[in-house]
């Protein structure tokens, strides 16, 4: 395939998938939008620190500070001090928010799975195949991290 044909391939793969999350996040009652993001991020990464947060959310860091601390009054998230900057927390998910995590992309699987049913089985089948390979394309590095 020709660079402009990857590319392509990979517009439309980003804009299928923002679409379809949205479509998914619609029918989520269990969660607003942006905690979602949050503790799904927490459950990515593991602790990280809120500075971090608001970089992979793409905010500013007072919206990520308001964010976590609506969160941790919820006891989703707790702040613990970063053994590596005693100035500086680590963020992460308690218990209760993996919970909640859980039964938001529940939620949010059973909206997108009552658009499945009416699919044939070879189309579901084709989309297993393609899920595994959207994992794989998360787990490969980055050629602009590699070394050069």
């Amino acid at each position: 395939m020709s660079e402009s044909e990857l590319t392509r391939l990979g517009v439309e793969l980003v804009v299928a998938s923002a679409r379809l999350t949205r479509l998914a996040a619609r029918d989520v009652s269990a969660l607003p939008h942006a905690a979602m993001r949050l503790l799904g991020r927490l459950d990515e990464l593991g602790p990280t620190r809120i500075s971090e947060l608001a970089k992979a959310d793409r905010c500013s860091q007072p919206t990520m500070s308001n964010l976590v601390q609506r969160q941790e009054d919820q006891g989703w998230v707790r702040r613990e001090p970063d053994p590596a900057d005693s100035r500086a927390s680590l963020i992460s998910l308690t218990d209760a928010g993996y919970a909640e995590l859980q039964r938001a992309r529940q939620e949010a699987g059973a909206a997108v799975a009552a658009r499945l049913r009416q699919l044939p089985a070879t189309d579901l089948a084709t989309l297993e195949a393609s899920v595994a390979i959207v994992h794989k394309i998360l787990n490969l590095e980055s050629l602009e991290a590699s070394p050069r």
